[in-house]
């Protein structure tokens, strides 16, 4: 019963999809050439990192899975399809423009054409820039970092398939701003920028010796950094250590652990292919190492020779046990000797009305290589090794951020701070 409702309402949808074009030509025309319909950037950024060289697909050529593991790259295309792509408007297997668009009624009137941000949070949480516009940060994996428990003593109601630390939340949503309020043109792949509402910047406050600084490098208050994922695909009934790291984010996976725990025949692991919409054997869990809020990283941006925070989203440790009980994979975290990372630059939606303070960049150590508390900060803190489309700061520029003209500049803006010049 189940599989003929959810046919029909993939069916209705795609056709509904279709009947939009007719009113909304352009607007169907350029979104297939979005990156909310390719997907194309995360995946073969993906793809690349997991030991294919040449990856050029999008999420409508995406091959299917193989089913000869032998390594990494053999597995890619299974992670991505039942890990990472559960959010796609693919019109052929999912909903199309009502993905983000309301219905019109049966009058013709509309009840929302335009997105709300609840629609856009629907993909955009947890470490994807999006929640973070609300000031949450997603807390740890593991039960104990759950708490503290509500007022009547349970734990509070997970968002998005886990729970959040409440931190600062950005300016323009204390403002009342929606998504698509600087975001206006989803179905195309235009850029905003800071300067389209913000055009006349004080001089003041903004000197020159940072023109090459994006905005956000500096207004961003806070942001998201999580290190080293590791993902295990698992084709066992092995279910029981995972009793303490339930919520993975993944609102299927808890869902699927509650009941396959509660059972004394457990059951064969099953989890979708999102793109497909089949369910195939083999369970992907996930965890990272560690997150941060502190300590972020700065690069030379290729593209338009900004400097730009950039963080580690793709780095991966990938594990694999076949149905026999057989790690074929485990714990490969380099391929041709290099480590299974991609930094990309990172654009926080955390924006305050001042910017940070000089030394969360003069004194960082993630940049400077300095030490912190008797240990090497890259022993915790690890350094990028591959940037995408950047260059890590120059020797010139690490000199001129701890130099004595900066520490000049900096004792001149203390003592005006603290009223004695």
């Amino acid at each position: 019963m189940f599989k003929v409702v959810f046919i029909t309402f993939i069916v209705l949808t795609s056709l509904y999809s279709k009947k939009c074009s007719f009113c909304h030509e352009k607007e169907a025309k350029s979104c297939k050439n979005s990156i909310h319909y390719t997907l194309k950037k995360a995946i073969n950024i993906t793809r690349k990192a997991w030991g294919i060289k040449d990856s050029n697909v999008t999420l409508q050529s995406l091959p299917l899975p193989k089913k000869d593991i032998n390594s990494p790259k053999d597995l890619v295309d299974d992670f991505l399809r039942r890990k990472c792509l559960k959010c796609h408007i693919d019109t052929r297997k999912s909903e199309g423009c009502l993905y983000c668009h309301n219905r019109h009624d049966k009058k013709g009137n509309y009840y929302k054409a335009k997105t709300s941000m609840k629609k856009c949070l629907k993909c955009h949480n947890k470490e994807y820039i999006g929640t973070d516009y609300k000031g949450w940060f997603p807390k740890d994996f593991e039960q104990s970092y759950r708490a503290p428990l509500s007022k009547k003593g349970y734990f509070p109601p997970t968002k998005y398939g886990i729970d959040y630390h409440h931190l600062s939340e950005d300016i323009h949503y204390k403002a009342g701003l929606k998504c698509v309020d600087c975001h206006k043109d989803l179905h195309s792949n235009s850029k905003i920028s800071c300067k389209d509402c913000h055009k006349n910047p004080s001089s003041k406050n903004h000197p020159s010796y940072h023109k090459k600084i994006e905005c956000i490098a500096c207004h961003a208050s806070w942001q998201i950094n999580s290190y080293e994922l590791s993902v295990f695909r698992d084709d066992t009934t092995s279910y029981d250590k995972y009793k303490r790291v339930i919520m993975q984010e993944d609102t299927y996976l808890q869902n699927f652990l509650q009941k396959a725990l509660k059972q004394k025949k457990k059951p064969l692991p099953m989890m979708p292919d999102w793109v497909s919409r089949k369910l195939k054997r083999g369970i992907w869990y996930s965890g990272y190492r560690y997150r941060r809020w502190e300590d972020f990283y700065l690069a030379n941006d290729k593209s338009d020779g900004k400097i730009k925070l950039f963080r580690p989203l793709y780095q991966y440790r990938i594990s694999y046990k076949n149905k026999d009980g057989k790690m074929l994979l485990d714990d490969v975290r380099k391929i041709d000797n290099k480590d299974i990372e991609v930094w990309l630059p990172y654009y926080p939606h955390t924006i305050g009305k001042y910017a940070k303070s000089c030394e969360m960049c003069h004194n960082n150590p993630l940049l400077l290589n300095q030490k912190r508390y008797g240990n090497d900060i890259a022993s915790d803190l690890k350094l990028p090794k591959y940037l995408y489309n950047a260059i890590p700061l120059t020797k010139e520029q690490i000199k001129k951020m701890i130099s004595k003209r900066y520490k000049t500049i900096r004792a001149k803006l203390l003592l005006q701070n603290f009223g004695l010049k």
